[in-house]
């Protein structure tokens, strides 16, 4: 009987289980051990309910164009509790200027598609209009070499679209400093627009009009772009293990070391405990994964020690809907640095999605933190709850009593994908030996659905390498 032991118990490393699972199910003669040094699955997945409230720790949703949190989904038979946003209140809001301004429609991401909305929005100037329609004469750039998201927005789009959307969208996405955080890695997209296209206007357009050819000839979907579960994400966590009876998940296990070769391998816990396995997948974040290799792989540990993580923080925060002040139409608004807020972005939670607040209640979540106000995530609870609710009023206007305010942590759980962040990931790639896999958000892409990938992906290469598949 050959082993895999996965260290670390968030959705990649669940995902890795469940595929496990999945083959063990059909006959195949494999164990499988899931060790977690926290007391919960689900890493920075975590959902609480509070007298009909759905509060969400970490993510609120995953994006519905990456198949593969769907397609888990759809495995554990949990695909009837998806979830789309409401199609009522589909508004984004940037606030600049003292005020919330809407994105205008035909708004990709932060090109325009639709020209009439997009010149007579008041969310750029004139002179800022122009240099983003500069877009459609600018070369192309020649060479294939990394570039961060603000020298390429800028070289593209300009600074004021860099300042106003780049910026508060793109680059909060990933809670990073656009100066720094790599185009390739994060959007490549992009990328691959500028070389196919030389325009991303042009291709944009093209994209959009392929999509609704596309579109056309499918069946009708009920997916939006951002979906979540009925009862939160949460259940994406319960379902899996329920669902995998032939793994053991064992929390409160912190792993103190790992030695062994190529397909000899031990696993040495902090209680004292060991085990022995043919394929380990480490489903953990890069700085904890770097010490775990150093002894086996030390130059792949030196270059996850290169990959660094920053703070970030959630305050959700509840009204009574009778008198409140703010119609909440729409999914919410970001806000760029340059106005000075503590907020990053705030959700309008009960707008967006269905079932997240009982009726005669509202919900918000706000962000804070990330590369650019890092110490803002590090503020005490209360202090936190100072800082949004004085946002909150200066932006919103809201000045009610809230019914109840909930502060989440998440310190040092944010991954930068810096420049040459892709090669970098190559070289640890390439150092790793034989039954050695990594899994998670420090590799190549940090939403959920990638991280599901990716642990899918690990579990899947154990499998082959074991069973001796091609």
């Amino acid at each position: 009987m050959k082993k895999i032991v996965i260290i670390g118990g968030g959705i990649a490393g669940l995902a890795a289980a469940y595929r496990i699972q999945r083959e063990i199910s059909e006959g195949s003669p494999l164990e499988c051990i899931l060790v977690e040094c926290g007391d919960r699955f689900g890493g920075k997945i975590a959902t609480e309910k509070l007298d009909g409230f759905v509060i969400e720790r970490g993510p609120d949703s995953f994006i519905s164009q990456k198949p593969a949190a769907i397609q888990l989904c759809q495995q554990l038979g949990i695909g009837d509790h998806l979830v789309a946003t409401n199609p009522e209140t589909p508004n984004t809001y940037v606030y600049t200027g003292g005020k919330l301004v809407t994105m205008p429609d035909g708004l990709s991401l932060m090109i325009p598609t639709k020209f009439l909305p997009f010149a007579l929005t008041p969310l750029f100037s004139f002179p800022g209009k122009i240099r983003m329609g500069l877009d459609l004469l600018i070369p192309r750039k020649v060479d294939t070499s990394d570039e961060s998201l603000a020298s390429f927005v800028r070289r593209r789009m300009g600074e004021e679209a860099l300042r106003k959307m780049a910026e508060p969208m793109l680059a909060g996405i990933y809670a990073s400093d656009p100066e720094t955080m790599s185009i390739g890695s994060t959007f490549p997209m992009f990328v691959e627009t500028e070389r196919k296209y030389r325009s991303l206007i042009l291709g944009m357009l093209a994209r959009k009009k392929n999509m609704l050819l596309s579109a056309s000839k499918r069946p009708k979907s009920n997916f939006s772009l951002f979906m979540t579960l009925k009862d939160g994400l949460g259940e994406m966590v319960d379902a899996v293990i329920k669902k995998s009876p032939d793994i053991q998940f064992q929390s409160g296990a912190g792993v103190k070391s790992i030695a062994g070769k190529e397909g000899d391998w031990s696993v040495q816990l902090d209680s004292g405990g060991e085990y022995k396995a043919q394929a380990l997948i480490l489903s953990t974040p890069a700085h904890i994964t770097a010490p775990l290799l150093q002894s086996v792989t030390p130059k792949a540990a030196k270059l996850l020690e290169q990959i660094k993580y920053v703070s970030t923080a959630t305050v959700t925060i509840a009204y009574k809907k009778t008198g409140f002040s703010h119609p909440l139409n729409g999914f919410g608004f970001v806000v760029p640095k340059c106005e000075g807020r503590s907020i990053l972005a705030c959700t309008w939670t009960s707008s967006k999605f269905p079932h997240r607040a009982p009726e005669g209640y509202v919900m918000l979540r706000c962000y804070l933190g990330g590369a650019l106000q890092e110490d803002v995530a590090e503020k005490d609870e209360q202090t936190m709850v100072n800082l949004v609710r004085q946002d909150l009023q200066e932006i919103m206007s809201i000045k009610e009593e809230p019914v109840f305010c909930k502060v989440f942590h998440n310190r040092k759980s944010n991954v930068q994908y810096q420049v040459n962040h892709s090669e970098r990931i190559d070289a640890i790639m390439h150092e790793l030996q034989e039954g050695l896999f990594l899994a998670g958000s420090a590799y190549r892409g940090i939403g959920i659905p990638d991280c599901i990938q990716s642990g899918t992906q690990s579990a899947e290469s154990a499998i082959n390498l074991l069973l001796g598949k091609s």
